[in-house]
């Protein structure tokens, strides 16, 4: 049910006009009362409105496209391919173009769901959240709640290479084979003959990181191979630089390091030349 300006007034005992005088910030109003407002409006999880050019549909012209970090060379494609195929959509004045927004989170889940917010005030008319869960419940259940408001409010909802919202039948999920692909690559390591592998793996509280290791593992155990160590890091160049010096310190005799993605890759390149 939609949270309406009358429910948070009443939540706050205040007049209709005070919340929006409040919420505008165009009008002097004590201090208690306006942290009495904006507590009412955060239990109640009010969503202000967006521009008024869009009050009279039900969705914008908008599509917000999340992505942990822009300037990795996976996001940057995805985010492209999406741009692209969102232009193909309608051409011509009044045609359905849509305008596409890229949100770079920096790998925040609190910047994620303030995006998701400000993507709902704008009534966008889609949402593409790219890349893997925070594996949080408390984080979990504010973005399931977030995606349901979007989605009643005829927000069309995306996850792309991120497990499927529990429960959720409004959103499309698009799910990457995080676990076979780790698994054939460590299978071809083995193939090379290698039998001391360490892992460069990922955040260790994301649904990716731990969907590869599981197939990594896998693959390890299939071939009757030891597990080698494992160094957790950020999904960039400088921890996959990091994370392979580690490794190496933890099992010098290492003959191969795993890296969680490309760009992590780059950074155990690197610092394998310098040995």
């Amino acid at each position: 049910m939609t949270v309406t300006l009358a429910d948070v007034a009443a939540r706050a005992r205040v007049s209709p006009a005070t919340v929006s005088r409040v919420l505008n910030g165009n009008y002097p109003v004590a201090e208690s009362t306006r942290e009495r407002v904006l507590r009412a409006v955060d239990e109640l999880d009010y969503v202000l409105n967006g521009p008024a050019s869009s009050l009279a549909a039900a969705t914008s012209d908008l599509v917000g496209v999340l992505v942990h970090d822009i300037a990795d060379p996976f996001f940057g494609i995805m985010a492209s391919a999406a741009q692209s195929a969102i232009g193909e959509v309608g051409s011509g004045r009044g045609g359905g173009e849509k305008l596409a927004v890229v949100c770079n989170t920096g790998g925040s889940p609190e910047r994620e769901l303030t995006y998701l917010t400000l993507l709902q005030r704008q009534r966008a008319a889609a949402v593409i959240l790219m890349g893997g869960s925070l594996e949080d419940p408390g984080h979990l259940a504010a973005t399931t709640g977030k995606l349901a408001k979007l989605a009643e409010a005829g927000t069309r909802v995306v996850l792309c290479g991120r497990p499927p919202v529990a429960g959720d039948a409004n959103a499309a999920a698009l799910v990457f084979d995080h676990r076979g692909g780790a698994r054939r690559l460590t299978e071809h390591l083995l193939g090379l003959g290698h039998r001391r592998i360490g892992y460069a793996a990922g955040p260790a509280d994301r649904t990716t990181t731990r969907h590869r290791l599981e197939g990594h593992r896998a693959a390890l155990a299939a071939a009757g191979v030891a597990e080698g160590p494992t160094v957790h890091g950020a999904y960039d160049r400088r921890a996959g630089y990091e994370a392979t010096a580690e490794l190496l310190t933890r099992d010098p005799d290492l003959t191969a390091v795993v890296a969680a993605n490309d760009t992590v890759a780059l950074g155990v390149c690197a610092a394998l030349r310098e040995c």
